[in-house]
């Protein structure tokens, strides 16, 4: 009986674990978004025929299954959410690809072209903008869009999107999931990395990086393999070839370095030049810096440059590697990511990051002003309420947890309850048979 009754709970615990969450829009689940002049087959993929957007700024969701087939597919923009597999044919582009946190799959026998979408998150008069999901369904305007706006924008409306959405009668922010909204007219494109491959792309394909910084995953025909007759030739004598000295960092003089910063270049510099590195973190462009970050805190804020004595030399359209040395503080920190700053003190560009030895390292094509963000290691998340950063704990987590817990003392009760009784039953016996 104990046997069954923990195979259940097992059964039970391994289902909640296991279960995926997508994007619900409607009635629909959403496995990508294409935005702006796709050119999926509108018949096939979207999702109970519905579209969102204006003809101009189109929206597609696939709802068919978990396999998107794209033949010859063009979009100015593309998301995945959940794991889903691409299955290519014919030549694919798409201008900014953002990968989710789940694996892309890519099969099939065509390729797939794309560049990394960077941007910053919409904020209007100072607040944030948001997208909203009530109990898994997101929340949508009187035009059937995806509806964002600012908390209080949100409250204001809260009447009109409670009677469109079936919301509750009373608004409570805690009951929201929300999402920051891109500002897609500050989107750039940024080069594909080797490790936002590994991150994002799961495939048996080709990839590649082309020169000009896009993510080409490909199918490749096998060469046939041709048998010859193998003909024994005499041995030749051994060629003595003379051994060239290799040349270093030091001698091209690509590399500049201080106790802080190291700067690779791609082209060879004048021997003279030297590195300038400022560390801007007490300046009012950090703390105006600051008020646009949400989720992220400010660690530090460099300007780099590159000085010819005391006059700075222009480095522009060049390709440059830069890496930060970590120190005591970054310990407490994930997620770094570096941040491009204009001289008007704006957030122009979000930079993907590795860890090389104690170095936080990027990749650019000028110097300026850098940021380095990151998240603090914490298990509660932060929701936005007003202007006050509420800490709150990790739902989904809790949740599991609690209900994993719940079902094991139920279970552990009812097993004691069984035990108990099957002991009291041969005793009332024995208090009858004396009776």
């Amino acid at each position: 009986m104990k046997k069954r009754y923990w195979a259940v709970a097992l059964i039970l615990m391994f289902s909640c674990l296991v279960q995926v969450k997508a994007l619900v829009v409607g009635d629909c689940d959403v496995l990508i978004q294409f935005k702006q002049n796709s050119s999926l087959d509108e018949d096939k993929y979207i999702c109970k025929g519905r579209v969102f957007g204006a003809d101009t700024d189109s929206i597609y969701y696939s709802g068919s299954g978990n396999v998107i087939k794209m033949k010859n597919f063009t979009a100015y923009y593309m998301v995945n959410y959940g794991e889903v597999t691409i299955d290519i044919s014919g030549n694919n582009n798409v201008s900014l690809f953002h990968a989710s946190s789940n694996l892309v799959n890519v099969t099939g026998n065509g390729s797939f072209k794309f560049k990394e979408v960077s941007y910053v998150k919409k904020v209007i008069n100072g607040g944030s903008v948001f997208n909203y999901e009530y109990k898994g369904t997101m929340v949508l305007d009187e035009n059937k869009k995806i509806y964002e706006g600012t908390n209080t924008e949100f409250t204001e409306k809260y009447e009109t999107l409670k009677t469109i959405n079936k919301l509750p009668d009373t608004l409570n922010l805690e009951d929201y999931i929300m999402t920051g909204v891109d500002d897609y007219t500050k989107t750039t494109a940024v080069v594909i990395t080797d490790a936002w491959f590994l991150q994002h792309i799961k495939t048996t394909l080709n990839t590649t990086i082309s020169s000009d910084g896009y993510g080409i995953v490909e199918y490749v025909k096998p060469e046939e393999v041709k048998t010859e007759e193998v003909k024994v030739e005499e041995p030749k004598k051994p060629v003595v070839e003379e051994k060239k000295e290799k040349v270093t960092e030091t001698d091209t003089n690509t590399t500049l370095k201080n106790d802080d910063v190291i700067f690779v270049s791609d082209k060879k510099l004048n021997k003279k030049y030297k590195l300038s590195v400022k560390n801007k973190k007490e300046d009012e462009v950090a703390e105006k810096v600051e008020k646009m970050l949400r989720d992220s805190n400010l660690l530090d804020l460099y300007d780099i440059s590159v000085l010819n004595g005391k006059k700075e030399v222009t480095m522009k359209d060049g390709s440059y590697i830069i890496k930060i040395k970590l120190d005591s503080k970054y310990e407490s920190y994930e997620n770094f990511k570096v941040i491009y700053v204009n001289d008007d003190g704006e957030i122009e560009e979000y930079i993907d990051t590795t860890i090389e030895d104690g170095y936080i390292v990027f990749k650019t094509s000028h110097l300026s002003q850098y940021g380095i963000i990151a998240t603090p290691m914490v298990s509660n998340i932060s929701v936005i309420y007003g202007n006050t950063d509420i800490r709150l704990f990790n739902y989904d987590l809790w949740f599991k947890v609690l209900l994993l817990l719940s079902i094991a003392i139920m279970f552990a009760t009812m097993i004691s309850y069984i035990t108990l009784k099957s002991n009291l039953l041969p005793k009332k016996k024995r208090k009858k048979r004396r009776a």
